[in-house]
């Protein structure tokens, strides 16, 4: 399993980065958060996962392991390959997949160019008991019950967290106790900021 790549972004389109690594130039499909880190000319790693089918070779990159899990269980879905997984994660987070899900919520699925309404369904219908039986609801921030913003906040500031260096288990502890203190909702920055005071207390 090829489950990462770290390297140079040698060519950029929407979607699509070529990585030099270790003298070769790999092509890698991404996700929108993977595509806003692949910058042309800057060093950058992603979680990959490696998918060979009837129409040939892919690499597909994500920002995180989040991501590269919520692929893995789409691609579960009949009918649902690589492509549709990965466009499906070009417009959606996974938060919002889940949210898509619980609520079966085919218009917010079908809003994702290329997916169509049978298709909508069946992610519903096939995914509704994964993302328990897997725990995949834990990939959305450890929040399950909460709106689908606040669930995507919370995965924003997990993953940014996380990109800093500090363990899941122990950026769910902060930022639930930054909520817990809050009156009033936080902003995203306000969150991560308020996370860090408790991570990093100031000696």
């Amino acid at each position: 399993m090829l489950a990462s790549i770290r390297g140079k972004v040698v060519e950029r389109s929407e979607f699509t980065a070529v990585v030099e690594c270790n003298g070769f130039g790999v092509e890698v499909l991404l996700t929108r958060r993977a595509a806003e880190r692949c910058e042309l000319g800057t060093q950058v790693f992603l979680y990959t996962l490696l998918q060979v089918g009837d129409a040939g070779i892919a690499l597909y990159g994500f920002a995180d392991d989040t991501e590269r899990r919520t692929f893995k269980l789409m691609i579960l879905t009949k009918g649902v390959g690589g492509k549709a997984a990965i466009s499906i994660l070009q417009y959606l987070s996974p938060a919002e997949i889940v949210a898509a899900v619980e609520q079966n919520d085919i218009r917010l699925l079908t809003s994702v160019p290329g997916i169509g309404k049978k298709t909508a369904e069946r992610i519903c219908f096939e995914l509704s008991d994964r993302i328990h039986k897997k725990g995949f609801i834990q990939l959305t921030g450890e929040f399950h019950g909460a709106p689908a913003g606040d669930r995507q906040e919370a995965a924003s500031v997990l993953d940014a967290l996380e990109s800093l260096g500090f363990d899941r288990a122990s950026a769910v502890r902060a930022y639930k106790s930054v909520v817990a203190e809050q009156e009033e909702a936080l902003g995203e920055s306000e969150a991560i900021m308020s996370c860090l005071r408790i991570l990093q207390p100031r000696k």
